[in-house]
């Protein structure tokens, strides 16, 4: 995440973190929910963690849900033990990028976990009940794995079985290794329908037991709300059609998904 060198992974001080604390509840920025960033907080110690929630519950009286960005291997270090402790202080969910369940793929894109330890990293969030929301990426497959990826993510979401998960679609950004083996011809983004076809495959092989599945990021072409099971099958027909119809006008327009430059 941390690639410029004006981008340095550090861990703030708490009295640093206490000051912005008290900054955003002195000006009445905080309510019911709070998000510890930055990029992966849960690489703190649980000890430190635990100092930052229960002062934010302290501080902030209406506080009803903590929330944070997690990966697997930070997850896997963890006890279980120590995973409850952080859900009794507070620690509702975490946020943990899947991006595929195709380990060539997780190889490839240098994940650093693979299919089974993600599937192991879920099982410990479960039993300490925090919530699961995985974040999956249509494209990040390339043309030569577009079938192969997201057959297999289906696969993951199912043996995970995440309360929340949010699709997106790769979008190819200067600076970023996978821009540089596009550039050079090694690797090809699929196009608007091979992403919607991924989708379809997605879903297809997706079993939630209770669980919301999304694909309306800014980043996708076909915008998806969905409650599995109950949802899935009427969703599935839908993009069933577009994908039959073959026509941009049920898509959402590039513009619109300009990510790179509206932010």
């Amino acid at each position: 995440m941390y690639r410029k060198d004006t981008q340095k992974f550090r861990v703030r001080p708490f009295k640093e973190i206490k000051d912005i604390i008290d900054a955003a509840n002195t000006r009445e920025l905080i309510d019911d929910r709070v998000f510890i960033a930055d990029g992966n907080a849960l690489v703190l110690s649980t000890a430190k963690l635990i100092e930052i929630m229960n002062y934010l519950n302290e501080k902030c009286k209406n506080l009803k849900r903590i929330t944070m960005y997690a990966n697997i291997g930070d997850i896997l270090r963890k006890s279980t033990d120590e995973l409850s402790e952080l859900r009794r202080n507070g620690l509702e969910m975490v946020y943990i990028g899947f991006e595929s369940g195709d380990d060539i793929v997780l190889e490839r894109i240098k994940k650093g976990a693979d299919f089974k330890e993600t599937v192991e990293a879920s099982k410990k969030l479960k039993q300490a009940g925090i919530k699961n929301s995985a974040m999956v990426l249509l494209g990040v497959g390339g043309t030569d794995r577009t079938k192969e990826h997201p057959y297999e993510t289906g696969k993951l979401l199912t043996e995970t079985d995440p309360e929340y998960v949010g699709v997106l679609s790769l979008q190819l950004r200067p600076g970023a290794p996978i821009y540089k083996e596009w550039e050079e011809g090694k690797f090809e983004l699929p196009d608007k329908f091979q992403l919607i076809k991924e989708l379809e495959t997605l879903v297809e092989n997706t079993e939630l037991t209770n669980g919301y599945f999304y694909s309306n990021h800014i980043s996708n072409f076909l915008p998806i709300k969905a409650k599995f099971p109950e949802d899935k099958e009427k969703v599935l027909k839908q993009i069933k059609e577009v994908v039959k119809a073959h026509d941009e006008s049920l898509l959402r327009p590039d513009y619109y998904r300009d990510v790179i430059n509206q932010y």
